[in-house]
């Protein structure tokens, strides 16, 4: 009769934060005790949590299906960022990403050098879909154009990571708002029109900080050997040509014409390949080979080939891989009803729609706090707030633009996230040096939140809250 009972009743809010205290050690401490690889460390959760959550009445097969059909939603964000791996190394081909940095780099001048590296980043990371592209591509470039302009590095690092999530945010090639729309239930495109209401004005606001930050760079000497070492060795590689935008406005054009994700961006890729081809010259082994493992290239220039050598589907398998284990890990909590029994009593406390949106993105901030990782924040804080946000009746788009500021925007707050540690490594300065000039990362939630504070929104449905638009006031 006591396990019956308990059956019933589900698990305490302390047996609850019990087992996923112990669940997130069991990650966390290995790796960044040992700096063991947060994948296999997934594996190592997994087992923790079912033998945690088999004493609270869950059968194995429970537990198991929890497992499977969470895992389910992981496939098309994992077969997206794939294909996004093998599109960076076929556009590296065709000439599309070097010609960007190369046109960037020509027109950069210290007072402007702040805003235009923000925006060259937004740009990059709009077209390519990765911040982390973004960071080893123009990122690098700016890094080491910033340090020939005489430009603090940790200014730069700012306005580069700022750039680099703002596109991360809102770009259908990114992994991130596709993970976002899939935690959240919603339609991609429909999810990103949303959340740009909250991250374009949040850019034009940092544009304007970085313009007024450029100001004490005015008169500053500049040594030029980097910037005319990167162009001419591009030029030199590469045609320059109007052919090598080809594959981006194909791309474009599919997106606009509401062509899924997935077959979007694999035939960006593939004609990336028939433009590397036809007007590179590349030959079809070695397309084909870029497709797979990357773009390599040996020009003679180690800092133009750290540049460039980017990309493939190999690139991208633990990021994919990553999404399995996140969504499965929370099917396990989930079947158990560990996460129902940790998030009632604080979803129980949230009466107006600021406070939930506010919830969602601390809930995405302890996902990046206690996973590392801007995609296990996606499952964490998606799937504890998305039956919260269906209860209430509220519109799903809320709970994507909010995850998207708390699990992408926000992430390098914690110095241990893997963003954070990429961006450091690429733009020399430690993780915590990358956060007081991301003006981005104090902007967007600050603007956020004063959106949801004003009722200025649409997609809100306030009845089922007891709410009306201007409640918070």
């Amino acid at each position: 009769m006591e396990n019956q009972k308990r059956i019933v009743d589900g698990p305490s809010f302390g047996y609850s934060l019990f087992v996923m205290s112990a669940v997130f050690f069991s990650i966390m401490y290995p790796a960044l005790r040992w700096g063991a690889k947060i994948n296999a460390l997934f594996l190592i959760g997994w087992a923790v949590a079912i033998l945690l959550c088999i004493p609270v009445g869950a059968t194995y097969r429970e537990l198991e299906a929890g497992l499977i059909v969470n895992c389910s939603k992981a496939i098309v964000p994992a077969m997206i960022v794939l294909c996004v791996g093998a599109l960076v190394g076929t556009w590296n081909a065709a000439g599309t990403v070097p010609v960007i940095i190369s046109l960037g780099v020509r027109s950069i001048s210290p007072q402007f050098f702040l805003p235009t590296a923000f925006l060259l980043c937004v740009i990059t990371t709009l077209i390519t879909g990765t911040s982390w592209g973004t960071f080893g591509t123009a990122g690098l470039a700016l890094a080491g154009i910033g340090v020939s302009l005489n430009i603090d590095p940790v200014v730069t690092a700012g306005a580069v990571c700022g750039g680099s999530f703002f596109g991360d945010t809102i770009s259908p090639l990114s992994d991130s708002p596709n993970i976002a729309a899939a935690v959240s239930g919603v339609n991609l495109f429909t999810g990103i029109r949303h959340q740009a209401k909250v991250t374009i004005p949040s850019a034009l606001i940092c544009m304007a900080l970085y313009f007024f930050a450029g100001f004490q760079y005015r008169g500053g000497g500049t040594d030029n050997s980097l910037i005319r070492t990167v162009v001419s060795c591009i030029d030199e590689n590469f045609k320059t040509g109007m052919a090598s935008f080809l594959p981006m406005l194909f791309v474009i054009v599919l997106l606009v014409f509401k062509m899924p994700s997935i077959p979007a961006i694999l035939g960006g890729g593939i004609f990336g390949g028939v433009v590397a081809y036809l007007y590179q010259g590349v030959c079809p082994a070695d397309i084909i080979s870029y497709f797979w493992n990357g773009y390599r290239i040996d020009t003679g220039v180690a800092f133009v080939d750290t540049l460039l050598n980017r990309g493939g589907i190999t690139s991208m398998t633990n990021t994919a891989i990553m999404f399995f284990f996140a969504f499965g890990l929370f099917g396990i909590l989930n079947a158990a009803g560990i996460v129902d029994a940790f998030v009632k009593p604080i979803v129980n406390r949230l009466h107006s729609k600021l406070s939930l949106v506010a919830a969602t993105v601390l809930m995405s901030v302890l996902g990046t706090l206690v996973g590392a990782s801007m995609n296990f924040a996606y499952a964490f804080a998606g799937n504890i707030m998305a039956p919260v946000y269906e209860a209430r009746g509220l519109e799903k788009e809320n709970l994507m633009r909010a995850l998207g500021v708390g699990c992408t925007a926000m992430t390098v707050l914690i110095p241990w996230s893997l963003s954070a540690v990429v961006a450091s490594e690429f733009l020399g300065v430690t993780t915590t040096q990358l956060i007081p000039y991301n003006f981005f990362v104090f902007v967007t939630p600050a603007v956020l939140l004063l959106r949801t504070w004003s009722g200025s929104d649409t997609k809100w449905t306030s009845e089922t809250m007891g709410i009306t638009p201007h409640s918070d006031k």
